[in-house]
This record gives structure tokens, sequence and C-alpha cells, in this order.
């Protein structure tokens, strides 16, 4: 896998580069930084584009992060704003996912690979917001109902978290892949999940939340 990484923070980029590097399956990983990065790479044959968004965001930059999209190859986005609004419309131009910069680096290699595997990762930030009429949060909303998963389904949950077909949980957890079957349509409704991909966030949250890590992003500008 070819990863371009673009950004305006040379030392962001350099520690991003460090940990895409030693992700399974990545043969080669370019970097470019500086205030036209975005332009400088329009038109480069990739498979994945991690972008760094930092300050004010206007219509040029917005229009080459949308070409990049159209080019076809999967692009993520990391920045330091936490704004809900931001991020929906950041996500609404196609991205497969939003990375706060102040993920761990366990759960942004999880994320990534999430994304190669077909995936968008959306963050903690815009999951966990409060809406109106409810008094709960989704979040704790979530970890209820995670709550009511059998010990069995809690591991296939873990496993989708990873991005593992099922197969490949049917193999590790030495069942069938008819019972992995069963057991993903289980944690769908238990958790009321649209989907494997919405599935696997949740255990990308619940995971983080094991190392101690909140998920969201710092306050930004």
């Amino acid at each position: 896998m070819r990863v371009l990484i673009v950004g305006e923070q040379p030392v962001f980029c350099a520690g991003l580069r460090s940990v895409v590097v030693a992700m399974p399956g990545v043969s080669d990983v370019i970097v470019v930084t500086g205030a036209d990065a975005l332009a400088d790479v329009e038109g480069e044959k990739t498979d994945l584009i991690l972008i760094e968004l930092s300050g004010a965001d206007d219509e040029v930059r917005t229009a080459h992060l949308r070409r990049l999209v159209a080019s076809g190859a999967r692009v993520a986005v990391f920045s330091d704003r936490d704004n809900p609004a931001y991020i929906r419309e950041v996500m609404e131009l196609g991205v497969k996912g939003f990375l706060p910069k102040a993920l761990g680096v366990n759960l942004i290699v999880n994320a990534l690979g999430l994304i190669e595997m077909g995936g968008r990762y959306v963050p903690d930030a815009l999951l966990t917001m409060r809406t109106m009429g409810f008094a709960e949060a989704p979040e704790a909303f979530l970890h209820s109902r995670q709550g009511k998963l059998t010990p069995r389904q809690s591991e296939v949950l873990a496993e989708l978290g990873k991005g593992r077909s099922n197969q490949e949980i049917a193999s590790i957890l030495g069942i069938s892949v008819a019972t992995v079957k069963l057991h993903v349509n289980a944690i769908l409704q238990a958790l009321g999940a649209r989907n494997r991909t919405e599935a696997a966030i949740i255990a990308l949250r619940s995971t983080a939340g094991d190392h101690g890590s909140s998920g969201k992003a710092t306050s930004g500008a």
C-alpha cells in the first residue's frame, strides 16, 4: 500500500510517518509539507492520503480536498478542531475518516486499518454529541448496550474493531463462519448499528477507553 502524508506542520507529518511505516501492508510512505501541499500532490497515484488540516480552512483548500477524494484514493483527515459541525462538513466531502490529532497511536493504527478495509472512522467528538431532548449522552447509551452482549459476542465485536473478516474471526475464535454471522447479526441488533462498520467504530472507541484514552480531540481554534 502506498501512503501519501500531506500537511503544513513538518513535525506532525514526520511523527505520523513513523506510525504509518510500521503498519502491515505499507510499502511506501511519501511526505509532502508546505502551505501549498494540497495543490502540489494533486494527480499523485496513491492508495491512501492522510491530510493534516490546521488553522482556518478556505474555499481553495476545500476544492483541493474534493478533487483528491474524487481521484478515487481513500482520504483521511487529521485535525485539532473538534467542533461537530466542522467535522460533519469535512466528512460530507467524502473523506473516509476524520482523526483528531490527540488520538493515541493504537487508535490511529486501528482507525487507518478500518479505513483500508473499506470502512469509515468518525471521531468521538461527533458520536458523543448530546442530542437535544435526550438526557443521556449517546456514549453512555452505547456502553449500556455493550453490557448486554454475551462474552463471545464481545470477542467478535473486538475483532470487528480490528477490521477482521468473518472468515478471519472464525479462525481466530475457533468457531464456524456461520456462527460468526449469527453473532454479528446479534451484535448489530444489540448496539443498534446499521452495519459492521458502525459496530467496528463502537469497538474502536471501547478499545481506546481500555487504553486510558477518551478519543477526544483537544480544543481547536
